[in-house]
């Protein structure tokens, strides 16, 4: 665990009603509007699947499954007396019939009629396997895939740091039983160029943390950058870090130690997420039965710096 803490933390006084705890949800992506990109659904598809959140992706895939069914049933609808024991201009039992079909249930009542009708028939039975398929695939990438579970603050904070101006991010493991091995983390400021005459509109600068890895990332990791002569905050204060439109990358990868696997996620900070002579709340603390307590009811809190 790596914290700038005093090593002998104060006791954490128990609240009444403490306050939720914070979302794991990162920004992942700028806040910007794009003109003239083409995106189409089609020719991204897997990788619209892999972003979309699990409600998202349950809707879809149960919608994409009835409008399938409902084209198979507006075939057999269209084609007439094509079902037997049907009822006579029924879409709702040419569409029972369809779904029966591609799930391969078959209970007997309803069946094709003649050899146009089962040669349908097994194009529906082949679209049903093949979605199911797809959708099997799909299920198990989305469950295979490591994530890694983690907090990042709300704000970054500037204040004064063992007697140096320190721009201050904070960040948690948000699982509680496993660790990421190897952590590395890496921080890059984007800001609009400040030479009237360079070719350049927005520069990617390197960010030089008092330390960018841990062995074993576990609990709490509060990075810390110095502003100095070096670095490319130097002499902003709120209003220049707005008008340069400053963004803040932060990219974190490591080995999750439960699967084995690489994972990596980033956070993204803009201009106002920037809080000048604040400090974050302390969240350490010990427990009544002397062991060491973190409150992560407090963790996106920041005070006035003294």
């Amino acid at each position: 665990m790596t914290s700038s803490a005093a090593n002998t933390p104060p006791p954490v006084t128990p609240r009444s009603t403490p306050a939720p705890p914070p979302t794991v949800k990162n920004s992942r992506s700028f806040n910007v509007h794009t003109k003239g990109l083409r995106n189409s659904l089609t020719s991204d598809f897997y990788y619209r699947v892999m972003l979309a959140n699990w409600p998202q992706f349950f809707i879809g895939a149960i919608l994409v499954y009835l409008c399938i069914n409902a084209g198979f049933a507006m075939v057999y609808f269209l084609g007439g007396d094509m079902i037997l024991n049907a009822r006579p201009n029924s879409f709702i039992d040419a569409y029972i019939f369809s779904f029966q079909t591609s799930t391969t249930i078959g209970y007997g009542y309803l069946l094709p009629k003649n050899g146009i009708t089962h040669a349908i028939v097994m194009v529906d039975v082949f679209s049903g396997l093949l979605f199911v398929a797809v959708l099997t695939g799909l299920v198990f990438a989305r469950l295979a895939k490591p994530q890694a579970r983690v907090l990042f603050s709300q704000q970054v904070v500037i204040t004064q740091h063992r007697g140096q101006t320190t721009l201050l991010m904070r960040l948690a493991n948000g699982r509680k039983r496993s660790s990421i091995i190897n952590c590395h983390v890496s921080a890059v400021l984007m800001m609009a160029d400040r030479d009237p005459d360079s070719m350049f509109e927005r520069h990617f600068i390197d960010m030089q943390l008092h330390r960018d890895s841990v062995p074993i990332f576990s609990l709490t990791w509060t990075l810390a950058h110095t502003i100095d002569e070096q670095s490319p905050l130097y002499g902003l204060d709120k209003n220049a870090i707005e008008s340069y439109g400053t963004i803040l990358i932060i990219t974190l990868d490591g080995i999750e130690d439960v699967f084995a696997q690489t994972v990596h996620t980033n956070y993204i900070y803009e201009a106002q997420h920037f809080m000048f002579n604040k400090r974050f709340a302390n969240i350490l603390g010990q427990h009544k039965d002397g062991r060491r307590m973190i409150d992560y009811t407090r963790f996106n809190e920041v005070e006035d710096s003294h």
